[in-house]
């Protein structure tokens, strides 16, 4: 059987990304973590980290890591079914996209906390988090990928419709003849960050062209650029599930009826996952696909090798 202190160490220093700060979060001597890493990777023989430019595990170190964690998160179940009321030691971490956060998996959050899971939520660009789980430093994420990285599987869970709106003084303003190509490029548009590409997709959609030299402002929260945008600050693109109930009371309205930007959301999970891992996964994906829609959404799973 592996040396459980051993992998501990092996999976702080791959968290910390460093041997010094490993080394003060376990509160052991500065050359203990490198020395047993290096033990880890005899028993194993096989190298397990990357040392340079900068630490990261090989392929073989991402699948001691899963190990690890299964056997972390299999004695924290243990714990709970034979020791009623016992609290989770180990923090599962989830790499979520803020606008589904702000919208339907805040719920799921809450019953996983009350579930007594040590919860980290990374939040990133829905192109983005799949970076997380491929580092090791998320146990599942929600992304836009369709392809699973090698020992995942991306399980389809259905889109996420964006609508372009704007108030209607915003409209009267700057779209009272149509929203034409030479409007747009004197509009301001309302986006969430640099990494957000929702805007450059649905202004291709409305002319057929790429167009990004358009006036932009960067609020990088769903609730501070819906703020924005209802403050007459510029129009952008906002999930359907927040647009809806504010283009009914008139708040709002529609910039382009018709060309709404569905965006398919996939759950990224490991292969073979440990109980309590996989019930974190169930939890999500059914969530997901009572919240979002599945008309038009990608239905098979794809798994890496």
């Amino acid at each position: 059987m592996l040396d459980m202190i051993q992998l501990e160490t092996f999976a702080t220093v791959v968290e910390y990304r460093n041997f010094t700060r490993a080394a003060e979060a376990l509160n052991i001597s500065r050359g203990v973590p490198s020395r047993r890493v290096i033990d880890l990777e005899e028993t194993l023989g096989t190298r397990l980290l990357i040392r340079e430019p900068m630490l990261a595990p090989t392929k073989a170190g991402e699948e001691v890591l899963r190990y690890y964690m299964s056997v972390r998160l299999l004695h924290d179940a243990l714990l709970r079914r034979v020791v009623p009321g016992s609290v989770a030691t180990t923090a599962v971490a989830l790499a979520v996209n803020a606008d589904s956060l702000a919208t339907w998996f805040g719920p799921v959050a809450r019953e996983l906390a009350r579930r007594h899971v040590a919860l980290e939520l990374v939040v990133d660009d829905q192109d983005h988090t799949l970076e997380a789980l491929a580092r090791g430093d998320v146990k599942g994420c929600l992304s836009t990928q369709r392809k699973a990285v090698d020992g995942f599987v991306a399980e389809p869970v259905g889109q996420m419709r964006y609508q372009c709106v704007a108030t209607p003084r915003f409209m009267a303003e700057h779209f009272a003849d149509g929203v034409i190509l030479q409007k747009v490029l004197k509009a301001t548009a309302v986006l969430f960050n640099r990494k957000d590409t929702l805007h450059d997709i649905f202004l291709e959609s409305r002319f057929g062209m790429s167009v990004s030299r358009y006036l932009k402002h960067y609020f990088p929260s769903p609730t501070a650029l819906l703020d924005a945008i209802l403050d007459d600050l510029g129009y952008g693109l906002v999930p359907a599930m927040q647009a809806d109930p504010l283009i009914q009371s008139g708040k709002l309205v529609a910039v382009a009826p018709g060309h709404d930007v569905p965006i398919d959301l996939y759950w990224h999970r490991w292969k073979e996952e440990p109980e309590p891992l996989a019930e974190i996964s169930k939890l999500v994906v059914e969530a997901a696909r009572r919240s979002l829609d599945q008309a038009g959404a990608t239905k098979e799973a794809a798994g890496g090798a």
